[in-house]
């Protein structure tokens, strides 16, 4: 009854009317609803599963997760299973969570390219080594149930500077425009930062044709409150999931599934970044279009560099680091998501590892001690590969050691301790 009190009085906050008027039920009706919303994605009564560890655990999940917050009417079932593979998909964390998910979209109507999509989405927020293991986790998922994904291109045809400001002024009006204007200028703390997030995080990635605008800004909502952004970061993708036309009902619901998925401490510090853009639109009474000014500034420059140039440079950059081949990385992926190999080397490669202000032997270490620190189960074999890059550029295995080691008052003691055991492999191995 706590739960689900401390749950309403988030919705009415919020001003969610769907929301503020669910009552609490008895225990066998949330218990049927909440079989009813399992299997409506694939799922059934976890019993089997958990009860020989605690009853307890199986009827919370059902009665709780699903009868309480996934069964409730503000989202449907299909968008609550984007939103749950987005969250999902940037904790790496949870690849049991995920799978079910994953075939959660297909049962809900999500098709395979879509599905790919939004995973592929989350190199933009989660970073690479997350949005790879979900999507070799959705290839077994898709191989499990005989659904193919077919192999036509998602990239977007066209200048990326250009499609990324075009974006950007669609999701944040004219405030993108001034964003867009410091890289002209060469202004800001990083402009290669701003170029890099217009070009190709929205150039590249927000514009890919597989997955629609609206559907792209809420699961990018999600990504961002399971990682925990700053506020700013979570009041600007508010505001743009309301101009793509979500509503202040689904944002709430939104928040209020995000407790299932990531918990209630960092579910609520979204609360109050949500509050105050939904004042401010009802205050300035609603969205001003992009100005023309704002609308010039796409058309002000173009992308700094074709794509094969930066792919060439990546695939140099990685002979220099590791034994995999450029056309390899290319192939992983080729059979679900063929433009990831590219991704990988055009942008992780070509547009970072080959950047002038620090060495490769630098760039590897800092990429161990970044993965050690972060120590998902997604980042086990990126961390291996990054030792192995870094013995290559010549780093001594007593640098790599305390390179992870530095890690210590960051991460824990736990994190270091598994980084320093798939170090161990690697050097093994030499």
């Amino acid at each position: 009854m706590l739960k689900t009190s401390i749950g309403l009085a988030a919705a009415a906050a919020l001003g969610n009317p769907v929301a503020a008027q669910t009552t609490d039920a008895p225990g066998d009706d949330r218990r049927t609803r909440g079989l009813e919303a399992l299997r409506a994605v694939g799922g059934g009564d976890f019993s089997q599963t958990l009860d020989p560890l605690s009853p307890d655990l199986s009827r919370i999940l059902v009665e709780d997760a699903y009868g309480d917050v996934m069964a409730r009417p503000g989202l449907s079932q299909k968008t609550r299973e984007l939103v749950s593979v987005a969250a999902i998909t940037v904790l790496g964390t949870a690849r049991p969570a995920l799978r079910f998910h994953i075939g959660g979209m297909l049962e809900t109507g999500w098709s395979p390219r879509e599905i790919v999509e939004t995973l592929l989405h989350s190199v933009v927020y989660g970073g690479f080594p997350f949005a790879q293991d979900a999507i070799l986790l959705a290839r077994e998922v898709f191989a499990e149930r005989g659904v193919t994904v077919g192999t036509g291109t998602g990239r977007p045809e066209g200048d990326d500077w250009t499609l990324g400001v075009q974006q950007l002024l669609k999701t944040g009006g004219d405030d993108a425009g001034a964003f867009a204007l410091r890289v002209i200028e060469g202004s800001g703390p990083s402009p290669d930062l701003d170029r890099l997030t217009i070009e190709f995080a929205h150039g590249e990635i927000w514009n890919r044709p597989g997955l629609s605008l609206k559907d792209r800004e809420l699961a990018t909502l999600a990504m961002v409150i399971a990682i925990g952004n700053l506020d700013s970061t979570v009041r600007f993708h508010v505001e743009a999931c309301l101009r793509t036309g979500w509503t202040r009902a689904e944002i709430t619901e939104l928040l209020i599934q995000m407790t299932v998925y990531i918990g209630w401490p960092k579910a609520l510090t979204a609360v109050e970044p949500t509050l105050a853009v939904f004042a401010e639109v009802e205050r300035s009474g609603g969205f001003a279009a992009p100005s023309s000014a704002g609308e010039a500034i796409a058309t002000q420059r173009a992308q700094a560099e074709t794509d094969d140039v930066r792919f060439n440079r990546g695939v140099e950059a990685m002979s220099q680091i590791s034994r995999a081949s450029g056309e390899a990385v290319v192939n992983a992926f080729r059979d679900i998501a063929p433009e990831l190999g590219r991704y990988i080397l055009e942008f992780s490669y070509g547009d970072v590892f080959s950047r002038p202000g620090l060495d490769l032997k630098s760039r590897e270490l800092a990429a161990v001690a970044a993965l050690a620190a972060r120590g998902t189960m997604a980042d086990e074999t990126p961390l291996k590969v990054h030792v192995e890059g870094a013995l290559n550029t010549g780093a001594t295995r007593e640098e790599v050691t305390e390179a992870i080691l530095h890690m210590l008052p960051y991460a824990g003691f736990s994190r270091v301790q598994s980084a320093i055991a798939l170090a161990s492999e690697v050097f093994s191995e030499r």
